[in-house]
């Protein structure tokens, strides 16, 4: 049984506090009901549904040959287990945009791979909010700067790796690079830190868990939050500090 079949068996298992049970603190409770959990409609939920639909058909036409080099390096040829990290549910996606717009962070980074989606939701938050996102390969890069140009969204400040940028809310895509992943952390939670940090793929293998489960460790780290596809460190004075899995 693959190693991600066997965590999501266990996670369905563990995952609870659906709706806000067992939930103590006022502050998580409101975050879990009211943002995590929220099933309402936004104006831009549209455009990210149709952004998605792009990626996906572009994908299908894309020749796997251009893209054999990136495969190979990571995990071999299987290009379904590439677009399948790089590209979650839409639902994850919702996620961070309504964690955006509850947060209001004063910057947004973004660090790894990605097809793009998940750039426009962080941006579409509140369009007033600057994000920049280093993403590191030019195969991701570019569609990337398809979605930017064709959506015409302009907060965004599109690069490669650069020096890592510790702002009040980051997402953290390196699923299939674990010592990667962890540098970034690093340097983030490594000096005084105030926001939330969202990292996806943690249970891609054990050594994305190993990542996972040192920061939690942190004592900035106040709540950790386990979705299994992607977990929430939320590191804010003042909260007591706890972990949870929960079924979403």
């Amino acid at each position: 049984m693959k190693y991600c079949t066997r965590k999501w068996i266990a996670y369905l298992f563990t995952a609870r506090h659906r709706k806000g049970h067992g939930i103590h603190s006022p502050f998580l409770f409101r975050l879990i009901t009211e943002v995590i959990e929220n099933k309402g409609n936004f104006s831009a939920w549209p455009m990210l549904v149709a952004a998605e639909e792009n990626v996906r058909n572009t994908l299908w036409m894309v020749d796997k040959a251009s893209y054999r080099k990136l495969y190979e390096t990571k995990i071999g040829a299987d290009c379904g287990l590439v677009r399948k990290l790089h590209l979650l549910p839409g639902k994850f996606d919702r996620l961070i945009f309504r964690l955006v717009n509850e947060f209001q962070p004063r910057l947004l980074s973004f660090y790894g791979s990605t097809f793009g989606v998940t750039l426009m939701a962080m941006a579409l938050a509140d369009r007033r909010i600057r994000l920049v996102a280093q993403v590191e390969n030019g195969h991701y890069q570019s569609f990337c700067r398809r979605l930017i140009e064709v959506y015409e969204i302009g907060n965004i400040d599109l690069s490669g790796a650069g020096k890592v940028i510790a702002s009040d809310f980051v997402v953290i895509q390196f699923p299939l690079d674990p010592a990667e992943c962890s540098r970034v952390l690093a340097q983030i939670v490594g000096q005084p830190y105030e926001g939330v940090i969202i990292l996806y793929g943690i249970h891609t293998s054990a050594e994305m868990e190993g990542v996972w489960g040192k920061f939690q460790k942190e004592q900035q780290v106040r709540i950790s939050l386990d979705l299994f596809e992607i977990g929430i460190f939320i590191c804010k004075k003042g909260l007591q500090k706890e972990d949870f899995v929960l079924r979403f």
